[in-house]
């Protein structure tokens, strides 16, 4: 009775290990294919994404908040908005940055404009209707600004490329079982469904 309880136990115990594990690898999948296909959307590489994120998030916002910003700043680039010039960035700068780095440098630049109505007007200008949510990181400095994104680093709290690759592998290959999952049920049934069929048509007629 004893070695079948601990027996028991050792099962049970392995099983909730294997569970917790699965659902570990689910959800860092999960967050690595979300990152890639985000940054995607922004036309940001997987590591500004990623930094931003970390940012927005100690500074009182969110990465959503930066997703309309950058399709503004991005019509400002193409119009050449003299915003950018009140920044000391100048259109050449900006023609020969991505997306990334000319939001970094408009930042950067927003930072050093110490006339909060200033700032916020220019801002508004380059970044739109995200230019208010993006205010706490406008408070921020250069240095700190760096300082933040570095943490990110140190925390461990960042997926490189191989590991968003893997994510999406991983999520691509779960699709599959799960279709594969659904491929085995129908051959499974088709035969015994006429079958089942005519007992449940029997059991009306009883009932």
């Amino acid at each position: 009775a004893v070695i079948g309880a601990a027996l028991t136990a050792a099962t049970g115990a392995a099983v909730a290990t294997g569970k917790a594990f699965i659902d570990a690898a689910n959800d860092v999948s999960a967050m690595g294919d979300a990152i890639g296909d985000n940054a995607a959307k922004m036309m940001l590489d997987t590591q500004s994404y990623q930094e931003w994120d970390f940012v927005l998030q100690r500074a009182g916002s969110s990465i959503d908040s930066m997703k309309t910003a950058m399709k503004t700043l991005a019509n400002a680039a193409v119009d050449g908005s003299e915003a950018f010039d009140a920044l000391g960035i100048s259109q050449e700068q900006v023609a020969s940055m991505n997306q990334a780095e000319l939001f970094e440098a408009t930042v950067k630049a927003l930072q050093n404009v110490t006339d909060e109505q200033t700032r916020m007007s220019i801002a508004s200008s380059l970044l739109g209707k995200g230019a208010i949510e993006l205010g706490g990181v406008f408070s921020m400095t250069n240095e700190e600004l760096d300082e933040t994104k570095q943490k990110m680093y140190e925390l461990g709290a960042y997926m490189d490329e191989d590991a968003i690759a893997a994510s999406d592998n991983y999520q691509d290959t779960m699709i599959d079982v799960q279709d594969s999952l659904k491929g085995l049920k129908i051959s499974m049934m088709k035969d015994f469904l006429p079958g089942i069929t005519s007992v449940m048509t029997g059991l009306s007629k009883v009932f």
